[in-house]
């Protein structure tokens, strides 16, 4: 396959304090987006602050050294802005979308609160209440709850498996002294991203960066790695009994982190398997057998591990039924061959969603962010299609194989009675 020249080309500059700016231009449009990515978010947290990372997040919209918490949104109001945040197990980023001409005016806004935001008591206090009715909202939430159970369990004792909010109890106990030590620690220059995409200037945003976060501490980022015998809780099953008229469940499969060569092969075979509407789980779970409203599979992707999830809300007495459905559609990788069609539609279902993504700012600053991470420079698009084009089906079988043939894949549940076990 030849490159297709006309798509938007990443480029990336190190600054002397080792922080990296990534930008992708794309001239025809009027918007842009710019984030600010920190590499180090809640599995780098120390037993005494668990959910400090999130707590950060919402407290750096609450004032600088020279705005306000209402300061902070008039000026983004002004510049007709939209800001935001999120915080994963890796990473935490701020982002923004404008016209491309009010870049530089909203970088300003994001970059004074990455760098000068000082948590005031007043705004931590309250905050805290904020983030514990967040933890009350998950709670209640199946299915919300039994993802971040499930989640929790699957990666037992690794780093990754800490919950993003933290607890009632580590959010309740966090002072303002040990939030500010942990940002101070960990919001460092060399684990920063700076990622800008749409109608922008590389140098500009480059120049933008060196001015506007030379404050930035320029230590070594600590990072917690999980034991040298570590390996995913699989094999086992958990059922949280809730009065509820649907049983619902996440089932899970060791798959390789997300920098890994087989990356691509994964890609395509989750989009085989419930990546929408002609997947085999959906035309298998709900068209064929009505077992199911809501059913897909997702890869959960880290820089030293990740799963392989399937989803599905079903009732009660079906839910066995379902659990060993989805397992069978796993295994099925091992032992059928995958036709023509079905991988080139799976190919190009891929394309066409990456390159729409392509008109989307806010989607492709946090590509650029976190292929950058992962890789050290960000993944061009053209490379990417190109690798998704040149896998075989031979090659997902052959990987499949080596996943899946013995595989018992943790199951975590929630609904009335006992619940379902593991697949059959």
């Amino acid at each position: 396959m030849t490159k297709d020249a006309s798509l938007p080309t990443a480029l990336m500059t190190t600054l002397p304090n080792g922080l990296r700016v990534v930008t992708q231009k794309i001239s025809a449009m009027q918007s842009a987006a710019i984030g600010i990515r920190i590499d180090s978010s809640t599995r780098n947290e120390a037993d005494d602050c668990g959910g400090a990372s999130h707590f950060i997040e919402h407290l750096l919209f609450k004032g600088t050294e020279k705005r306000t918490a209402d300061r902070i949104m008039e000026d983004f109001n002004a510049l007709g802005a939209r800001a935001n945040a999120y915080t994963s197990q890796e990473e935490v980023f701020y982002y923004a979308t404008s016209l491309a001409s009010t870049i530089p005016a909203t970088f300003e806004i994001l970059a004074d609160m990455f760098v000068n935001s000082t948590l005031p008591e007043e705004e931590v206090e309250k905050e805290r209440g904020v983030v514990l009715q967040e933890i009350s909202m998950n709670h209640d939430n199946p299915t919300r709850f039994v993802y971040h159970q499930f989640h929790k369990g699957f990666w037992k004792d690794h780093p990754i498996g800490k919950p993003i909010l933290g607890t009632a109890v580590s959010i309740t106990s966090i002072p303002r002294d040990r939030l500010m030590q942990h940002k101070k620690e960990n919001y460092l220059a060399k684990a920063t991203i700076v990622s800008a995409a749409g109608n922008v200037e590389h140098d500009e945003i480059v120049a933008l960066a060196d001015r506007l976060l030379s404050g930035l501490g320029t230590g070594e980022l600590p990072r917690i790695a999980p034991g040298s015998t570590w390996s995913n809780a699989l094999a086992e099953n958990i059922h949280y009994q809730r009065p509820m008229e649907q049983t619902q469940f996440y089932m899970g499969y060791t798959i390789p982190p997300a920098g890994s060569e087989q990356r691509h092969l994964l890609t395509i075979l989750n989009q085989i398997l419930g990546g929408g509407m002609s997947s085999r789980l959906f035309r298998e779970v709900r068209e064929r057998r009505s077992l199911a409203y809501s059913v897909y599979s997702q890869a959960a992707s880290y820089s030293d591990t990740a799963g392989l999830l399937i989803y599905a809300g079903t009732s009660a007495d079906r839910a066995q039924e379902a659990i060993d459905v989805c397992h069978g559609e796993v295994r099925r990788f091992c032992n059928e061959m995958i036709d023509a069609d079905t991988i080139n539609a799976a190919k190009e279902q891929i394309r066409c969603k990456r390159l729409m993504a392509l008109d989307d700012c806010e989607t492709q600053v946090r590509r650029l962010s976190n292929t950058t991470s992962l890789f050290g420079a960000p993944e061009q698009v053209a490379d990417s299609l190109e690798a998704v084009a040149a896998v075989t089906a031979d090659e997902i079988i052959a990987m499949a194989k080596s996943l899946f043939s013995d595989a018992v894949p943790r199951v975590e549940s929630i609904g009335p009675g006992d619940g379902p076990g593991l697949p059959n």
